[in-house]
């Protein structure tokens, strides 16, 4: 069984399937708004708050220091490693 994943400001939960890339890709399929342009980890256009939960993230390259600080992904190369809560 996946993880849950939850779009808090969309108001929808979703569970993960391996068959996704990143988390990025799971919020497309199922109609969350995360705006993004690379979609590689380097711009930090799609960067949200996670609020609950550990996701393994490829490249944080496309965050600064203030944004770690903040609990900020890039939902373009994070994946789930348990259930998560995100501000999107």
């Amino acid at each position: 069984m996946g993880h849950k994943v939850e779009f808090r400001t969309s108001g929808k939960t979703v569970e993960w399937d391996d068959k996704y890339e990143s988390i990025l890709e799971l919020a497309e399929e199922n109609g969350v708004g995360i705006e993004s342009e690379c979609q590689q980890g380097y711009c930090g256009a799609c960067k949200v708050k996670l609020l609950s939960g550990e996701v393994d993230m490829s490249d944080d390259s496309g965050l600064e220091d203030e944004d770690l600080d903040s609990n900020m992904i890039l939902p373009c190369v994070a994946a789930p490693k348990t259930d998560v809560a995100l501000e999107a």
